[in-house]
């Protein structure tokens, strides 16, 4: 007999839509233009090994102050181009991150 006080299990409400459904995504699309985000990472750690010099002086300035300003220069046209070449971009796809899966369970 069952305790009065015992009520029914209710069923467990579904779970919330996904924010990410119905948008394009990239599962298992190759991006290899990424490996173009290296060119800014080797300019500036070749630095104090290739332009570790003062002579020559480019523009009136030291070569190694030179060798920096130019990398300035490169980097952001580097990142603006593997932006353009990544096929996220072309198909504005989702990318999503760990935050966008929401808590955890176990409070994590």
């Amino acid at each position: 007999m069952p305790r009065p006080d015992h009520r029914p299990a209710t069923p467990e409400p579904p779970p919330p839509p996904d924010p990410l459904d119905g948008l394009p995504s990239l599962r298992g699309a190759a991006r290899p233009s990424l490996w173009l985000l290296l060119v800014p990472v080797v300019l500036y750690g070749a630095a104090p090994l290739v332009a570790n010099r003062i002579e020559p002086r480019v523009l009136g300035v030291p070569f190694l102050l030179a060798w920096m300003i130019a990398a300035t220069v490169v980097s952001p046209l580097v990142i603006w181009l593997v932006a353009r070449l990544d096929p996220a971009y072309r198909l504005n796809a989702v990318e999503p991150i760990p935050a966008d899966d929401g808590p955890r369970e176990g409070g994590r």
